[in-house]
């Protein structure tokens, strides 16, 4: 989408945003998760399904299988597509925001929500990156308050974390000076 269509047609998570802004702050960045954001949050439950369905392959193939493999089949694909589309409603929905003020993580489902934290309450931003995430080049931002603990928010499956990292790493610093 050009930044024209975006202006004239603004994401529903975008405007919640720009409403939540407070007299003078400015956006600096505005991100949304990377598209594997649908498969990195539903892996499991498709793992799930996928153990469910083989398992009921190899208990028909011993004889030990009681049910109807082909319901059995139809209702795990049912299942993994539910799982899907719920991840993709997410991914839809949520935004990653840095103000020259404060970190946003905005969803618009439902009634629209908003977790902020001020950025003078943050230390530090670092990526995590666990083994799915390195392999798929996408990261986690957890954020450090000055007390050195983790903060409750996170940006999770973000694209290019290192370089969001850094740019939200020098919002910081410009916070505390």
């Amino acid at each position: 989408m050009t930044p024209a269509a975006e202006q004239a047609n603004p994401p529903a998570t975008l405007s919640i945003a720009e409403e939540l802004l407070q007299d003078g702050e400015i956006i600096i960045l505005s991100i949304k998760p990377s598209r594997w954001f649908v498969l990195l949050v539903s892996w499991p439950v498709l793992l799930g399904v996928g153990l469910v369905a083989t398992g009921v392959v190899l208990a028909e193939r011993f004889g030990m299988c009681l049910a109807d493999r082909k319901l059995i089949h139809w209702l795990c694909a049912g299942i993994a597509l539910a799982r899907l589309i719920g991840a993709a409603g997410q991914w839809t929905v949520l935004r990653y925001m840095l103000t020259d003020r404060r970190l946003l993580r905005v969803s618009a489902g439902g009634l629209g929500e908003a977790t902020e934290l001020p950025l003078s309450c943050v230390q530090s931003a670092q990526v995590t990156r666990t083994s799915p995430q390195r392999a798929l080049a996408v990261g986690s931002l957890v954020f450090t308050g000055n007390s050195g603990r983790a903060l409750p928010m996170t940006w999770a499956f973000v694209a290019q974390p290192d370089k969001v990292c850094q740019t939200v790493n020098e919002a910081i610093a410009r916070a505390h000076r």
